[in-house]
């Protein structure tokens, strides 16, 4: 089969669907990736695969430009003429779909994550709820990845119960994000604790940094690291500014941003995510993969990954004081239950979130030859 995968950050693609795209490579699929241009890979060596590259803005909601993108799907879907074409990412979703549909060419809309904005009252969601009510319907078959997502999109009459697929997360690759050796000692000469996100408050950063105060008043050898980039200009974003005024405090460690998060994932203790809406988290898999215990809101995309004493701990969304009391617990239990708590985390995700589940759901579900 000619397969397509579209979506506005190449490099996503990379990390995302990677193992998938090269397993369906291997499968002796023809497959062509379609994004904006990348300067951090060259994915076509990488994976064997065609790159054509699109103009797309990812942020706003210009008509005009929203207009030349589908003008420009419309006329390398019509030129290509692929058999089925994957679409991730909202605009990719809405102009993509309608622009495989007038092309006559099946495509599937992956929904990794309908975003905490979606579910608010305001303009954006309002005008993504339209966009989505008028696109999705178009594709043969829309995805999502927990329960929550599917009963949003046909409570809210955008798609039809019988059109929409939960898939089990993107999966993660637990060959690559398996256990290391820890080089920092475990515990008593300094604990760390992890977030790894973009750094939005969305994310939790607020409670995240509320939380290390209370933690390291209280224990001075923890440390709470952030990895992940800024939020930039966003008003719902944490800058520089922002950034370097909690870390001279000395209440968290900026890392920054790296292409290989395992080193980091590695020397951690704990992994935190205050997240108040994921689709699944794709850290938290990594994380459990790597047989780290987790500390994570009991929300959607969250949830789906803790098991709540088993694994880790789930806290209340939006409430610092509970996440520093879970972070208390965690800090408190023997080794032995640390050990098992991450153990416990391992097992789960080969059970329910292995890359491998995912690549067969793709190849005998839509890519069945």
């Amino acid at each position: 089969m000619k397969i397509f995968f579209t979506a506005n950050v190449l490099w996503d693609i990379y990390i995302f669907r990677g193992g998938v795209i090269k397993a369906l490579v291997e499968a002796g699929h023809d497959v062509t990736v379609v994004a904006p241009h990348e300067t951090r890979i060259d994915i076509g060596k990488e994976l064997g695969v065609k790159v054509i590259n699109i103009h797309l803005n990812k942020r706003g909601m210009n008509p005009i430009e929203d207009f030349k993108l589908f003008l420009e799907l419309y006329k390398i879907y019509k030129k290509e003429k692929p058999d089925i074409i994957f679409h991730y990412t909202i605009k990719a979703n809405i102009y993509g779909t309608l622009a495989s549909h007038f092309s006559k060419i099946k495509s599937i809309a992956v929904l990794t994550g309908l975003g905490y904005a979606f579910v608010t009252n305001s303009i954006v969601s309002k005008i993504a709820k339209l966009l989505y009510k008028f696109s999705l319907p178009f594709a043969e078959e829309v995805c999502v990845l927990n329960e929550d997502d599917k009963n949003l999109l046909v409570n809210e009459k955008i798609v039809k119960e019988n059109k929409v697929f939960i898939l089990p997360s993107e999966g993660v690759d637990t060959e690559k994000f398996s256990p290391m050796e820890k080089t920092l000692n475990l515990n008593n000469e300094k604990i760390i604790f992890l977030m790894i996100a973009r750094a939005f408050f969305d994310k939790g950063v607020k409670e995240y940094i509320e939380s290390a105060e209370i933690i390291r008043a209280m224990y001075p050898n923890s440390e709470f690291q952030f990895l992940g980039a800024l939020g930039g200009n966003s008003v719902s974003g944490v800058d520089e500014t922002q950034m370097k005024s909690f870390v001279d405090k000395g209440i968290i460690n900026y890392l920054g941003t790296v292409n290989d998060v395992r080193e980091i994932i590695k020397n951690a203790d704990c992994i935190v995510l205050p997240s108040y809406r994921e689709g699944i988290s794709r850290t938290l898999l990594e994380g459990a993969s790597m047989e780290k215990p987790l500390i994570a809101t009991n929300v959607t995309g969250c949830k789906e990954i803790v098991i709540d004493n088993v694994s880790g701990f789930l806290v209340e969304p939006k409430n610092s004081k509970d996440l520093a009391d879970k972070i208390k617990k965690f800090i408190e239990l023997s080794e032995d239950e640390k050990i098992a708590f991450g153990k416990n985390g391992r097992k789960h995700i080969l059970n329910t979130f292995d890359e491998k589940i995912v690549i067969d759901i793709y190849k005998n579900r839509w890519c069945n030859l």
